[in-house]
């Protein structure tokens, strides 16, 4: 096989599994976020289409990220809820609204889910988030990258205790990533409850909680660890990508 041909098929080879990460085509429910500036207020619209011939029922999270680029101030605001959705239906799921200034950067996220809590639509907007922000560039040109966010989706205790044990974890890494880290709690059989961390809805690691901190603080080391490498390994195929 000549030169040309290997390096042609290494690109489309890394092209297909960088493709892979990244996209994520929903097929049941399709997520949409609406946006309308007035001034400089955004009002935010979250709708769900039912794109099945079937009922759907669904419940989701409508989350806000806003950090302000000069003083580093940020905020987050989240809506979430259940409906009902009839065969092919488009509803209204939630509306919100914040200020917006040209310092701001700001992250819009709706997740939508099934009735057994796994992913069925997702969609984002970004505001005021340059491509340095990226995964992919170690060292942003004007360090104003948006970073660190970690959605806390736990439903006990126990769960927002990993929570903020993973957060403090996390936090350490430092990376300069745009995508939405979440951690995720589904209650099981008995008195136990299964923890996820997904990363732009793509699980890295998932669980069973138990009642011990040591046990916790482990799995919150391990879980940064999981998080860290699947990142590094999105920028080491970038980087082999370009070089290609």
């Amino acid at each position: 096989m000549k030169l040309f041909e290997v390096k042609y098929f290494l690109f489309a080879l890394l092209f297909c599994c960088q493709f892979s990460y990244s996209q994520v085509v929903y097929k049941e429910v399709k997520a949409k976020i609406e946006v309308e500036k007035i001034e400089n207020i955004l009002f935010i619209r979250g709708t769900a289409e039912n794109l099945k011939t079937v009922y759907k029922s669904i419940s989701y999270k409508l989350t806000v990220f806003k950090k302000n680029k000069l003083n580093s101030n940020s905020s987050k605001n989240a809506q979430d809820g259940r409906v009902i959705l009839d065969p092919q239906q488009k509803v209204t799921l939630s509306k919100t609204q914040i200020n917006e200034s040209k310092d701001d950067q700001i992250i819009i996220l709706l997740i939508i889910y099934d009735e057994n809590n796994a992913i069925v639509g997702k969609d984002r907007i970004e505001i005021g988030i340059d491509d340095e922000s990226k995964v992919g560039e170690t060292k942003p040109k004007d360090g104003l990258e948006m970073m660190g966010i970690v959605s806390n989706d736990t439903k006990t205790k126990l769960g927002n205790d990993f929570y903020e044990l993973f957060y403090k974890e996390y936090t350490k890494l430092k990376l300069n990533s745009s995508k939405i880290v979440a951690v995720q709690e589904e209650l099981t059989f008995g008195r136990t409850t299964k923890i996820m961390v997904l990363v732009d809805g793509e699980v890295i690691n998932e669980f069973i909680s138990r009642p011990d901190e040591d046990y916790l603080k482990y799995m919150a080391e391990t879980v940064s660890s999981d998080v860290f490498k699947y990142f590094k390994n999105i920028e080491k195929q970038n980087k082999m990508i370009m070089r290609y």
